[in-house]
Order: C-alpha cells, then structure tokens, then sequence
C-alpha cells in the first residue's frame, strides 16, 4: 500500500486518529483550566465505585475457579454436597529422621498423641470439648476389652485358640451377636505405627530400638482397634536388609480423623481460604488451630526428630499469610518505581523535580484498582487467588501512561499552558487510548473463557485498564498542569509554597542521557552491515532454540502450587509425594491410602405438588453391575486398588446364609435383611456412612430403601497430564459402560485439577489467536498500512514463542497463571513494536535514514515504558506465591524479548524491507487548533514531534 492515499484503510485510520486527537485536544484544554474540579470529580467517582467493596467476597473452591461449571465433576460435586457430604477431616502428622524406627523417636510420638488429646476447646454453647469430643470414633476391640474378649472365646469355645481372630457375627447366633454390638466401646481413629503398642504407657516407655525393629516387621493387627493393618505401609524411605526385613525408615505417617459436627454448620460454617476442603464447626475448626500450633512447637523434641503437618485448615491458613506476604513486594515497589519515575520525569535541581507528581501518578494506579475491585464487587464477581497480582500490574501500565504523557508535553513549546496541555494530551491521548485499548481487547478475549478464575481475573483487569486510562488522562494530567504551574512560578518542586527567588537550573540537570545514548551511538551502530547481519542471525537462532523449547512445554495445573514454598505445609506436601508416592492419586485419605469415590445410583428427588419425594433406588436389581464394574475397574490399568463393599457383602453372604450371590439380582427382602446383617457385621461395619438410607438403620431390622451409595478406588501413580486425562476418562468410560439404571458418576478432588488440564491447551491457543487477530485489527486501523502491521504481528508472535521457550527452561507449566500472563503478554509486546512501525511510516528518507531518525526519537519512549513495567515486577523474584513467581518469570521474558524484537530486530527488518511512508501526514492538526511554530521546528503529529529541539515520545 506504501503511499497510496484515498484508499478506505487510510481514510478509516485518519477519521479515527482524528477525532481521538481532537477530543482530547479539547479536553486536555478543560481539564488544564479546571484541575481542581476534575481531581475532585476522580476522588468522588472513585469514592462511590469503592462502595462495591461492601459485596466483596473471595472464591476458593476449586470446583468454582479452575474448572467450567457445566462439567461432570461440578455436577456430581454439587450433588455429593447436598445429598452426601462428607462428615471427616483427616489430620496428617509426618516424622521425619535418618531413622524413624528408634524408641525415642517412637516415644516422642506418643507424647504428642496425648498432647493431642489433651487439647481444650469451647463450642458454640461455651462447653469445653477434646479431641475425644471432636474425633471420628470407631468400634474399638482391643486393649482391655480384647482382654475380655479371649477370656469370652476360651469358655464358648474350649477347643478354639483365643488369639485366633474371627468373626463373631458368623459364630455367634445374630440375636447374641447383636445385644454385644450395642455394647461394644469406640475410640477416636488415629492411623500410625503406635498401634502397634495402642495406649500401653508402660509397653511405649520400656521399648528399646531392637524391639521396635521386631514389631515392625511382624505386627499386623492393631491393639486399639483389632483392624488388620500393614505398619509398614505407614513408613516412606524404607530400609531392608538381605533377607527383607525393615532395618530402617526415613518417615513414618500418622492419620488423626476428626468428625464435623453437621448440625452446627447451619448456624456458623467455614471454609478454608484455598478451596481444598469441607465445611467444619468452630470447635474442631479451633481444635486444628491448636493442631496447628502445638505441632509446630519443637520444644523438647529429641534431636534429629523433625515433624511436619496438614490440618484440613492449614490451607486457609497459609493462604491468608501469604496475601498478607505478598503487600510487602507491593509496597517496596511502589518506592522503586517512585525513585524511577522521580528520576525520570523530573530534573536534578530543586525547582523541576516532580517528587509530588511522581506520587500522585503512583496513587491514580491504586484508585483504578479500587475502582475495578469495587465495580466487579458490586456485581457479584468474585476475587480469586491470581487476583492478587492486580495491583501490581495496574502499576506498571499505569506509569507507562505517564511517561507517555509527559514526554510528549516535553515536546511542545508554547505560551499558553492550557494549550500545551491540549496539545500534549492530543497525541498522548491517541497513544495510550492504542495501547489501553489493545490491553483491554486482550482482557476481554480471556473473559470469554471457560475458566471461571481466568474469567474473572479478565473482568477485574479490563475493568482497571479502563479506569486507569481515564484516571491518567483526567486525574494526573490535572495534578500535572497544577505541577507545572507551580514549576512555572519558580516553586520548589517538594516545598510548594515556597518560591524560589531568580532561579535558573544547573547545567547538569539539563542533560538526558537516554536520549544521547540513542541519538549519538545506537541509532548509528544498529544500521552497520555487519550488525544488521549479526541481528537476524541472533533473532533466527533465538527462534529456532525457543521453538524446540515450546516442544517441551507441558501442561499442568495444581492448586496445591498457590501456596509457599517456605510454608510448613508445602514442606509437608513436597515430602509426603517424595516418600509416599505409591499412594496413588486420590481426594481423601483412608487407611493411608487416598481413594477417590465413586457414587453409584445417585438420589434424584421427584417432584410432587409441594415436596420433595425420594426416588428410591432398587440396588437389589443392580447388584450385577455393580460387581461388573468393580472387576472391570481392577482390570484397567490405570486403577490400582478397588475397595468395594459389593465383594465383602457378597462374601458375608455366602458364610452366613450359604447362598451365592456373585452377579446374581436379588429379591428386594432378601436384599434389605442381607445388606443389614453384612452392615452390622466386624468386616462390613466401616461401610455404614458408604450408604445413604431413607430411613435409620437399625440391627436385626431390614435396612431401609437405599438412596445412594458408593464404593472406593485409587488410581495407580500417573505420569504427566495426558496420563491423568487417559485415567479419569477411561474410568468414566467404564462407569458409562456399566449401564446404570441412574445415574452413577466417579469423582474426586484431582479431577479437578485434570479437567483443567483436559481444557487449557484449547483454551490458551483459543485465546492466544483471538487476541492476535484483534492487535493486527488495531494496529492495522491505526498504521493504516498492511506490510507494517504485519511486521508489528510478526514481533509479537516472536516474542509469545521466545516466552513460552522460556517457561519450559523455568520448569513453568501451561495453567490458569500463564494463561493469564501470556494473553497479557501480547497487549504488552505490541506497544514496543507499534511506536517503532508508525514512526517509521511517517518519516521522510531512505529506509536507513528514517530507522535511524525512529529509534533516535521513539527509542528512550519505548525504553522507559518497559523497563517501568519491568521495575513493578522485579521483586517477585524472590517471592514463594507461584503467582507472583510466575508473572516475574514471564514478565521477565516480555522484558527482554519484547524489546528485543521492538527496538533490534523490527529497525533492521525496516532497513532492508520497510514499506514506503505516507505520501502526506495522515495526523495533521486541524486548521481550528492554534499552534505556534517557532522558525525552523518541525511540527509532527502521533509519532511524533512537535518540536525538534526536544526529540519526540
């Protein structure tokens, strides 16, 4: 297209740049006559957007942020909450030594149970509580009464060795049998290797390092509860000799269960703030805090014993501690970038440094962020854990607006400041309306997505680029006329009142050299042959490394990343996986290993006129596909446990009554009398809270008509994403294939975390493209030439790959985090190319010549901007959020490769292939807008320079 002129693209591209030029011409004159009103006005609007804050809430389920909400595990979760909940909370203690196995450390363990159990707390009615109060009990037939119990089996039965464990539902006649259960004790459940000794003071207190050794190797029943258990199953970094035996352990885990106390969560619920668990009353919620606290207490601990932990509440926890953290990189670089824009917009001598401007601009990017934060409130949009790093971006394009800004008032010379302030705002105006404009187009792209968090973390950022493009073009540019008045007026630039009497400023603060730098050697040395060559050599390697490195990018989210390294709980994770590994991937943790939950048969209420009717489920019909599917199950490769009741019932069964009823359908009578007795029995009892009944369950009685029920499954250790979207598909697959009658769905907490995976690949590339094409659109209206605006794409797409590249090397993942960055990453790289594009376009010469004349003018512009937004970022460096952590990695790509490709390679690209310039200057300046020319300047529009003895934005 080159110098055509007439053509529709230019005429679009000139009736937009005008009347943006125009508009804010006009109102940069308003606000320059009026300041006080307008700050005033700003102060007031922001005031009432705050209001919204009243509606302000946090969303931290991760079934509301990471996943959509019309997916399988949402639906089967909302069901699970209303018509299943869960009643458990599952406290995790892990010992970690050179070796765990020593009566010291064993005795430690046991100090701390009864610390445990020691614990007071108060209800909700006052009452002091304990853990005995608070905990998940189970039936408890050992100690004392497994004493009674031999003493019972050597008179009923003289021939039978007393220590030979049975079942007593089986021997005893069911009326007998019945009239022990209801006497039978319960003692809170704790999974460890104390079970081995239980509660024996004296046993724990005599032990010696060689006994430990023999018990671990050779117990298999625990003494509190009488349950089979495999002890070592609780050890990670075991140690075996030649024969196999355990010699040794790095870590032993300990499983404390506590029960939630539904009948209060009406009246008081709470959640942790991560998402990662149940509801819970305030008493166990207080009780875990205690957990929490006497845990971390290293007092008297034996050396060389460390001990970490998870409380179902740690999450909350550490997440409230971390955003509270994360205000100290907020706030430290608030003062770097002020001491930058200081230097910057100000000089070195009393009367034009800018220290009150450079705050008052600083203080615009927090009242955009209290507006967004405050309108998306008022409308119900939820703060999720990514948004914290909000601030910190408004920050960064926010100073970026007022380098814009001043930069171009430092190119006018006029009389009149309320028309140097029209003027400067004129081509400010249309530039930063460009770049706001691409930021927001980028936000309101990933609005669109599926991702809720993603969702509204677009919302909250397109809401702040806008209020933060009108507060910098009203509120800084108001304080910025006040500024210049009182510069004008010869006041001290910190000290307004005070005026500074037959002034004139150093000779020293009159030097910039930024622009001296790319007036005198880069614009010179960057058009050589041998650099030029040296350039797209580099930029080819760069390109041919990172696409290799984009290969091997992969795809993976975790919300357990959203919480510190340093933390006592990340501490805990990150060696529960490396020394537990075989536990598989599950959502809750039961005799240690975590099995996720399959619900059969789910409850549907059936309408009437005014209630709510149990659509009963006959199980009895089901019962063969049942056993299909959990033979099928443990047939897939993927799944690497099934604990079903459905194969313990049908061996109950065949003892007791001698019918064979594997695959068989069953008579509805029958059914309800054998499900009671198995449910009553030692081997079925734990899965009583497995079914959910119309109904109580009552010994000796048929149970009631089943609603719904449920059996457990663990999957094996799966590698990578792909493998985890293989496993959850194929076991929905398989409980699809099983041919319910209702429906029947699997669930748990990881497949959260692998439905998003399942998704965000299609939705960063969908995202990805759709910004791409709308920069080209706005870039292309704006240069009005079609071979610049594709150079302008080619930057950007370079940059988003170099990027991407290094992610991989920074071992990030694809997640909701880098989604968020790379969208925002391509509203940022464009500006740095755009400038450099259209001063191009608009300068008169051979191709060299007008690169040279571009980088001289644009250069220092495009610097400062980025490397201000770089500054805001630059002490996430250190921080543990993998947010914060994230958004420096990639900032930090944007930084380098973004001016890169702007100010290296684009110039060369230029130099050798650039299209021709506008055959007239596309941006004129109305003929109704006096502009006073002094002899010999140059007055240039949107690029631009309006006098040549200052350079140009």
């Amino acid at each position: 297209m080159g110098g055509t002129t007439g053509n529709c693209l230019t005429r679009v591209s000139s009736a937009i740049a005008g009347a943006l030029e125009r508009f804010f011409y006009t109102y940069g004159k308003s606000v320059a006559s009026h300041p006080k009103k307008y700050i005033l006005g700003c102060v007031l609007i922001t005031g009432v957007c705050c209001l919204g804050f009243a509606n302000f809430y946090m969303e931290n389920r991760p079934e509301k942020l990471w996943i959509p909400q019309d997916s399988d595990y949402v639906l089967t979760l909302n069901w699970q909450a209303e018509n299943f909940p869960n009643d458990q909370r599952v406290e995790l203690i892990l010992y970690e030594s050179d070796n765990v196995l020593k009566a010291d450390y064993i005795r430690e363990m046991y100090r701390l149970r009864k610390a445990l159990r020691a614990i007071v707390v108060q209800n909700r009615g006052g009452e002091n509580v304990t853990q005995e109060d608070l905990c998940f009990k189970v039936p408890a037939l050992g100690g004392t009464q497994k004493d009674e119990l031999r003493d019972i089996k050597r008179k009923l039965f003289p021939d039978r060795d007393p220590s030979e464990d049975f079942d007593w539902s089986l021997a005893f006649d069911k009326t007998i049998y019945y009239q022990f259960y209801e006497k039978m004790p319960e003692d809170c459940l704790e999974l460890s290797i104390l079970e081995i000794w239980g509660n024996n003071d004296k046993a724990i207190e005599d032990l010696t390092d060689e006994e430990v050794l023999h018990e671990i190797n050779t117990a298999n029943m625990s003494v509190t509860y009488a349950y089979p258990l495999d002890f070592q199953a609780f050890l990670g970094g075991i140690e075996r000799d030649e024969s196999g035996l355990v010699v040794g352990a790095k870590t032993t885990l300990t499983q404390v269960v506590m029960k939630i106390n539904r009948t209060e969560i009406d009246l008081g619920m709470l959640t942790n703030d991560a998402g990662l668990a149940d509801e819970v009353d305030m008493a166990l919620y207080d009780w875990e805090g205690e957990f929490i606290s006497l845990l971390r207490n290293d007092t008297g601990r034996p050396e060389g014993l460390e001990v970490y932990l998870q409380a179902e509440r740690s999450f909350g926890e550490i997440s409230g501690e971390t955003i509270l953290g994360d205000v100290a990189f907020l706030v430290i670089g608030n003062i770097i970038l002020f001491v930058y824009v200081q230097l910057m917009l100000g000089k070195f001598n009393m009367v034009e440094t800018r220290p009150v401007l450079s705050l008052l601009g600083l203080l615009a990017t927090f009242m955009a962020v209290g507006v967004s934060f405050g309108l998306c409130s008022a409308f119900g949009i939820a703060y999720g854990p990514v948004h914290s790093i909000l601030p910190l971006l408004m920050l960064g394009l926010g100073v970026d607006d007022m380098f814009v800004i001043v930069q171009c008032w430092q190119n006018l010379s006029h009389e009149s400041l309320r028309k140097r302030v029209g003027c400067a705002l004129r081509h400010a105006g249309v530039a930063i309306t460009v770049t706001s404009l691409t930021d927001f187009a980028a936000f309101t792209i990933g609005a669109s997505t599926v991702l809720p968090a993603l969702r509204s973390f677009c919302i909250y950022s397109a809401l702040g680029v806008v209020a933060l493009y009108m507060l910098q073009a009203t509120f800084f540019v108001a304080w910025f006329a006040l500024d210049q008045s009182r510069l004008e007026d010869h006041r001290n630039g910190l000290f307004w009142c005070y005026k500074h009497k037959n002034w004139t400023p150093n000779k020293c603060s009159q030097y910039d050299l930024c622009q001296m730098f790319f007036d005198k050697i880069y614009s010179k040395y960057l058009l050589k042959k041998p650099v030029k060559a040296l350039v797209l050599v580099v930029t080819a390697v760069v390109l041919g490394t990172s696409i290799w490195g984009v290969t091997n990018l992969r795809q993976e989210f975790n919300p357990v990343w959203f919480i510190p390294q340093s933390s006592y709980l990340f501490q805990f994770l990150s060696r529960a996986q490396t020394f537990y590994p075989e536990a598989g991937e599950g959502a809750r943790q039961t005799w240690l290993e975590e099995y996720i939950h399959l619900f059969l048969l789910i409850y549907k209420p059936k309408k009437t006129k005014k209630l709510l009717t149990p659509l009963v489920v006959y199980l009895f019909r089901e019962l063969p596909k049942i056993g299909y599917l959990t033979q099928s199950m443990r047939e897939n490769e993927y799944i690497s446990i099934v604990d079903s009741w459905y194969d313990l019932m049908v061996d109950y069964t065949n003892k007791s009554t001698g019918e064979d009823i594997t695959g068989q359908p069953l008579n509805e009578s029958f059914f309800n009398m054998a499900m009671s007795e198995f449910l009553y029995s030692p081997s079925g009892s734990r899965f009583q809270n497995y079914f959910h009944f119309d109904g109580n369950l009552t010994a000796m009685e048929p149970a009631p008509p089943i609603l719904a029920s449920k059996f457990d499954y663990s999957h094996r250790s799966l590698d990578g994403s792909a493998e985890q979207i293989s496993a959850m598909d194929q076991t929905k697959e398989l409980v699809k294939n099983a041919n319910f009658s209702d429906f029947a769905a699997p669930i748990a907490m990881m497949y959260s975390s692998w439905e998003t995976d399942k998704i965000i690949a299609f939705e960063l590339v969908r995202n990805l493209c759709l910004a791409l094409v709308a920069v080209f659109v706005m870039t292309l209206i704006l240069i009005a030439n079609i071979m610049s605006s594709v150079y302008v794409l080619l930057c950007v797409l370079l940059t988003l790959v170099d990027v991407m590249a290094l992610m991989t090397w920074w071992d990030l993942t694809i997640d909701t985090v880098s989604c968020i960055n790379l969208v925002l990453c391509i509203g940022l790289c464009v500006d740095y190319s755009v400038h450099i594009a259209l001063h191009f376009m608009q300068v008169k010469g051979t191709r060299d010549e007008r690169v040279q004349r571009t980088v001289k003018e644009m250069g220092p512009a495009v610097i400062n901007g980025a490397f201000s937004t770089f500054l805001a970022f630059i002490l996430l460096a250190n921080s543990d959020s993998h947010v914060f952590e994230s958004f420096f990695k990639i900032f930090f790509g944007v930084f380098i490769y973004g001016v890169f490709h702007g100010l290296v390679f684009l110039p060369v690209l230029l130099s050798l292939i650039g299209p021709a310039p506008y055959a007239h200057d596309l941006h004129a300046p109305p003929e109704n807008i006096e502009v006073e020319k002094r002899s010999k300047d140059v007055l240039v529009i949107d690029g631009r320079t309006y006098s040549q003895k200052t350079g140009s934005t």
